[in-house]
């Protein structure tokens, strides 16, 4: 089984300081691993190697989920409490069977 392929902090956080209108398309070379990343139409992060996309685990969200406090620098990505959580995002997704 493949492992799951997870971009860097460095990248994350690079897209995430970019206007969201600038974010699709954007590319970033890690400092981290090496690899250059760009973020696809879909807002998916990929890695591109060989001039191939392989799609990561992570994508840029379009806003922050209500009741969300964004964090920056080391820790990145956002911070709420888990009823919040559970109630604007994991009860409003779709199951897909």
């Amino acid at each position: 089984m493949r492992p799951y392929i997870r971009p860097p902090d460095d990248v994350y956080w690079h897209f995430r300081h970019l206007p969201s209108a600038r974010q699709p398309g954007a590319e970033c070379l890690s400092k981290e691993d090496g690899f250059l990343y760009r973020v696809r139409a879909d807002r998916l992060i990929c890695r591109v190697v060989d001039g191939a996309e392989q799609v990561t685990i992570d994508s840029l969200p379009l806003k922050a989920p209500p009741g969300a406090q964004v964090l920056t620098g080391v820790r990145w990505g956002f911070h709420m409490h888990i009823s919040t959580f559970y109630q604007q995002v994991i009860a409003n997704q779709n199951k897909k069977t």
